[in-house]
C-alpha cells in the first residue's frame, strides 16, 4: 500500500493534538466542578468519624484553569453539640501546584481568609482542640527523606475575623472581632515575618500596628496603638489585689519598642500612655481614687545607650481620699487583700494574686524589661499635676478630723542629670481657706542637695479642733496662721528657718475627754500670755541636724520649742498684756462673744465680753455693731447629740442636776456599753464615727431643731444684756456674715463683733 502523503500525516497529528487537549479539558473541567462536589459530600459523610465533630462546606472550588483553590462556608461544630468551634466565610489561595511538585518550591499566593472564626475553651493544660493534636499518633520512626522542599506565601490577608477564648484562668471570656492581618511574605528561606494586625475587643478597644519577629536574629518589634480600651473589663482582676466593687475609664496607648530575647541591651522602647476618665471605688462602692485624665509620654528609653527621657508626664484631676481609725488601720489596709501568710513586718507583705492574674504578668513583663537596665542619664521635659484634691479624715480623735486639700497644682522645671537641675513649684488650697505656695530645687544625681521655701498664709487653725482637743486638751475657738520656711539640705545635712505667726488664736476651757498618754501645756494661758496687743503671736524656729543621723527627727525639735514657749510663758504671768480699755484684763475680748458647747445662758465671760462691746459703743455712739454668727453647726449638732445620746444612755430626761451633768460630761462616747448602746440603735452604721451614729440615734431633723433654738436661745440673751448694759436697740443687728469674713473665726458657739459708722 502506497505511504500516505504528508499533509495527511500532518492533519491527522493535528487531530490528535486537538482530541488530546480536548480530553485534558475535559478532565480538568471534572476536575474542577464534579471532583470538589464528591469532596464536600466525602467530608461532610465522614467527618464525626474522622475528628468527633459535624462539618458542613458550602463549596469546595479547585481550579486548574486560574490557579485558584478555595473551600467556602465551612463550619465545624463542637463534638455533640450545635455550638460553632472553626467556621469561615471564605479560604482562598493561588498556587501553580505542578510546578511545585516539579520543583520542589511550593509558591503560594493571595491568601484570603474571610470572616473565620473560633471558639477557643480551655481547662487546665486542656483545649477544645487538645483531641485533634493528638490524632497524629506517636509515630517516631526517623525519615530517610533529605530532600529540602521550600516554601514561600506572598500576599496573605485575614479579614473579618472572630474569636471567642474562655478559660479556667480567666475571669470572664474574651471576645476579639473585626480581626484584620496583613502578611507580604512568609517564605522558608527567611527567619523574619513582618505583619499588620487591627483587631476591636469586645468589652472594649481598638488595637492595629505592626510586628515583626526574626528568629535568626531572635529580634522581635511591636509599633502598635491601643485606644479606648476599657478599663471595667480588668475589674475582676483587680479584685485580687483588693476590695473593689468599680473600675471605670479607659485607656489609649502607644508603643514602639524593638528587644531581643538573647541580648538585654538592645531594648529600646518609646511611648505615649493617657488614662481617661479614671475612677476607682472601695469595697463599699465609695470613691477611692478618681482622675479625670493623665498622660505620660516616653521619648527614649535605650538599654545600649542607657538613656532615659521622658517628653511629659500631665495629671489632671487626681483625687483620692485617706482615712485612718483608732485601731491603726486606714483605707488602704482595709482595700488591699493581704496574704493570709503576711506578718507584722512590713517588708513581708504581699498581695494575694495568681500568677496568671493580667497585672501579675504585666508586672513580670515590665520586670523582665527592666531588670539589666539602669540609666546613666535621664531627663524629663515637663511634669505637671494640676486641680487634684485629697481628702483625709481621722478618726483616731474622739471627734473626728476632716480636712481637704485642693486645687493642687505641682509643675516642674525640665529635669536634667547632665545639668544637675530640677526645680517643682506647688501650690494647694487648705481646707477651702489657707493657701499653701512651696519651690523646691533638687540635684538629681544627688538627692540629698535639696534648696525648700514655703509659705502658707490665712490657715484655719480652728480647722484643726479636733487634734487639738484629742493631743492637747484645748478646743481651738478661733485664729489663723502664717508660716514660711526656708530650707536648704547638703548631703544630708539640714539647715532651716521656720518663721509662724498666729493671729486671735483663741483656746477654749481644758477638756477631759482626751488622748490618755498626752502631756497637758497650759495653752490657753500660754496663747493669751504670747499674744501681743495687735492678736498676734510671732515664733521663730530654726533646726538644724543631719539626716543621715538615724536618731535625727525634726518634729520633736519643733515641739520641744512650741512646748518651752508655752510653758515659760505660762510660768511669767506678770508678763504685761495692754488690755482693750487701758489695764483691762486680757480676758475681755472686744471681738467676740464665745459660749462652751451647748451653753445658751451668759457665764461670766460672757458677760464681760458683753460689758467690754457696751462700753465701747457708750463712748462712741457714731458706731453701730453687727453681730455675727460664727458657731459651727454641723460641730453644736454633732455635740448636742452626742449629750443627747449620753443622757438617754444614762436614763436622764429633761432639766438635770450638776451631779448628772458630771455624768454626762465624763462619758466617753468610746465606753464600751455606750458603745453597745449605739450598736443597738444604729446597726446600719457600723464603722462610721460615734457623733454621726448619735446623729443617726437621736434623729437628724430634731438634732437641726434643737440647735436652731439653742442659737435663737443664745441671741435672746445676748441683746437683753446689752439692753440693760444701756445699747439701744437700734445700734444692734444679729447677721450671718459671708465666708471671707468668717474665715478663722468659725469654731465654738457665739457671735462675731462688727462694728461700723452708721448712717
Amino acid at each position: 500500500m502506497d505511504p500516505q502523503p504528508a499533509p495527511e500525516k500532518k492533519h491527522k497529528r493535528r487531530r490528535t493534538l486537538v482530541f488530546v487537549g480536548v480530553g485534558l479539558i475535559v478532565l480538568l473541567s471534572i476536575t474542577a466542578f464534579f471532583v470538589p462536589y464528591l469532596l464536600k459530600r466525602y467530608i461532610e459523610k465522614h467527618s464525626v468519624e474522622w475528628i468527633g465533630r459535624t462539618v458542613t462546606i458550602n463549596s469546595i472550588i479547585l481550579n486548574p484553569f486560574t490557579f485558584t483553590y478555595a473551600v467556602n462556608g465551612v463550619k465545624c461544630s463542637e463534638p455533640g453539640s450545635d455550638e460553632t468551634f472553626v467556621s469561615w466565610k471564605r479560604i482562598a489561595v493561588k498556587s501553580d501546584l505542578w510546578n511545585g511538585f516539579q520543583n520542589k518550591h511550593w509558591r503560594f499566593r493571595k491568601l484570603r481568609v474571610e470572616d473565620p472564626y473560633f471558639h477557643i475553651t480551655q481547662q487546665g493544660d486542656r483545649f477544645n482542640f487538645s483531641d485533634l493534636m493528638e490524632m497524629g499518633g506517636s509515630d517516631t520512626t526517623a525519615s530517610t527523606d533529605t530532600t529540602t522542599v521550600q516554601f514561600s506565601m506572598e500576599d496573605i490577608r485575614i479579614s473579618g475575623g472572630r474569636i471567642v477564648y474562655a478559660s479556667d484562668v480567666l475571669k470572664a471570656p474574651v471576645g476579639i472581632s473585626g480581626l484584620h492581618a496583613e502578611c507580604n511574605r512568609i517564605t522558608s528561606e527567611s527567619a523574619r515575618m513582618d505583619f499588620l494586625l487591627g483587631l476591636t475587643l469586645d468589652a472594649g478597644g481598638t488595637l492595629y500596628g505592626g510586628f515583626k519577629i526574626d528568629t535568626e536574629k531572635s529580634l522581635y518589634a511591636v509599633h502598635a496603638q491601643l485606644k479606648s480600651f476599657a478599663l471595667p473589663q480588668l475589674l475582676p482582676y483587680l479584685q485580687d489585689f483588693m476590695h473593689t466593687t468599680a473600675l471605670k475609664g479607659d485607656v489609649d496607648v502607644r508603643l514602639d519598642l524593638e528587644d531581643s530575647w538573647a541580648d538585654t541591651a538592645a531594648l529600646a522602647v518609646s511611648g505615649d500612655l493617657a488614662l481617661n476618665n479614671f475612677d476607682l471605688t472601695d469595697g463599699q462602692g465609695e470613691r477611692l481614687v478618681g482622675m479625670k485624665s493623665g498622660r505620660v509620654v516616653l521619648d527614649t528609653l535605650n538599654a545600649k545607650t542607657q538613656n532615659f527621657k521622658i517628653s511629659r508626664v500631665l495629671v489632671d484631676g487626681f483625687n483620692t481620699r485617706y482615712q485612718q481609725w483608732a485601731d491603726g488601720s486606714n483605707t488602704w489596709t482595709k482595700v488591699l487583700k493581704l496574704d493570709s501568710t503576711t506578718t507584722g513586718d512590713s517588708s513581708s507583705v504581699t498581695l494575694a494574686a495568681e500568677p496568671a492574674n493580667v497585672f501579675v504578668m504585666l508586672s513580670d513583663y515590665i520586670r523582665l524589661l527592666g531588670q539589666d537596665f539602669v540609666a546613666s542619664q535621664y531627663t524629663a521635659d515637663s511634669m505637671v499635676l494640676v486641680h487634684s484634691s485629697v481628702e483625709f479624715e481621722d478618726f483616731t480623735p474622739e471627734k473626728p478630723l476632716r480636712y481637704t486639700l485642693d486645687e493642687i497644682d505641682i509643675r516642674s522645671s525640665r529635669i536634667n542629670t547632665a545639668t544637675g537641675t530640677a526645680d517643682f513649684y506647688a501650690s494647694a488650697l487648705l481646707n477651702g481657706s489657707g493657701k499653701l505656695t512651696s519651690s523646691f530645687k533638687f540635684d538629681p544625681r544627688n538627692y540629698r542637695n535639696v534648696d525648700a521655701n514655703l509659705q502658707v498664709t490665712d490657715l484655719s487653725l480652728s480647722d484643726l479642733d479636733a487634734y487639738s482637743r484629742w493631743y492637747g486638751a484645748y478646743p481651738i475657738q478661733s485664729g489663723t496662721l502664717s508660716y514660711t520656711s526656708t530650707t536648704s539640705i547638703r548631703d544630708g545635712k539640714i539647715d532651716s528657718e521656720n518663721h509662724l505667726v498666729s493671729d486671735n488664736l483663741r483656746f477654749a476651757k481644758k477638756i477631759d475627754v482626751h488622748d490618755a498618754g498626752i502631756f497637758i501645756l497650759p495653752l490657753r494661758l500660754g496663747a493669751s500670755l504670747l499674744r501681743d496687743v495687735h492678736g498676734k503671736i510671732d515664733v521663730d524656729i530654726p533646726v538644724k541636724g543631719d539626716l543621715n543621723d538615724p536618731e535625727f527627727k525634726p518634729w520633736p525639735i519643733i515641739w520641744q520649742v512650741l512646748k518651752n514657749l508655752v510653758v515659760k510663758a505660762a510660768a511669767a504671768p506678770v508678763k504685761l498684756v495692754a488690755g482693750v480699755f487701758g489695764g483691762g484684763s486680757d480676758d475681755v475680748d472686744m471681738e467676740e462673744v464665745r459660749f462652751a458647747p451647748l451653753q445658751t445662758s451668759l457665764g461670766k465671760e460672757q458677760l464681760r465680753a458683753l460689758a467690754g462691746l457696751a462700753e465701747t459703743l457708750k463712748q462712741k455712739p457714731e458706731l453701730y455693731v453687727a453681730l455675727v454668727r460664727v458657731t459651727d453647726l454641723n460641730e453644736e449638732q454633732e455635740e448636742w447629740a452626742a449629750h443627747q445620746a449620753k443622757k438617754e444612755f444614762l436614763g436622764l430626761s429633761g432639766d438635770v442636776s450638776a451631779k448628772d451633768s458630771i455624768r454626762v460630761m465624763e462619758l466617753s462616747l468610746r465606753d464600751s456599753a455606750f458603745t453597745a448602746y449605739l450598736d443597738g440603735k444604729t446597726p446600719a452604721m457600723q464603722g462610721k464615727s460615734e457623733r454621726e451614729r448619735c446623729i443617726a440615734a437621736i434623729g437628724a431633723d430634731t438634732v437641726k431643731q434643737a440647735v436652731e433654738i439653742s442659737e435663737a436661745e443664745r441671741q435672746t440673751a445676748v441683746m437683753a444684756q446689752l439692753i440693760e448694759d444701756g445699747v439701744e436697740v437700734k445700734r444692734i443687728a444679729f447677721r450671718n456674715g459671708s465666708k471671707e469674713k468668717l474665715q478663722g473665726h468659725i469654731g465654738a458657739p457665739g457671735f462675731r463683733f462688727v462694728l461700723d459708722v452708721g448712717e
